[in-house]
């Protein structure tokens, strides 16, 4: 079920979350969140994931997976050489 609310933006580029967004989402004093534009022009906000929580997240994606992570940064590696040759030419 969506949830709309209104708000009003102020002279500084701030906005309130409305209480019941707030509550919805598990927003508190000190949350930090997320401004996410995608390509529709919607605009979603969502708490923001602590970083150790996201590499978590990834690491248990990939392990269902047999990857091999030194060709993973050996061509890592080469794309950025390659992108830094182009870019000196």
């Amino acid at each position: 079920m969506s949830v709309s609310e209104n708000a009003t933006l102020t002279s500084k580029g701030q906005v309130t979350i409305p209480k019941r967004i707030r509550e919805k989402l598990g927003l508190e004093a000190g949350t930090e969140v997320e401004f996410i534009l995608d390509d529709d022009g919607s605009l979603r906000v969502q708490p923001k994931e602590p970083p150790m929580e996201r590499l978590r997240a990834i690491q248990d994606q990939l392990s269902t997976h047999e990857i091999d992570i030194d060709q993973l940064r050996r061509e890592s590696k080469q794309a950025w050489e390659s992108q830094l040759t182009e870019e000196e030419s």
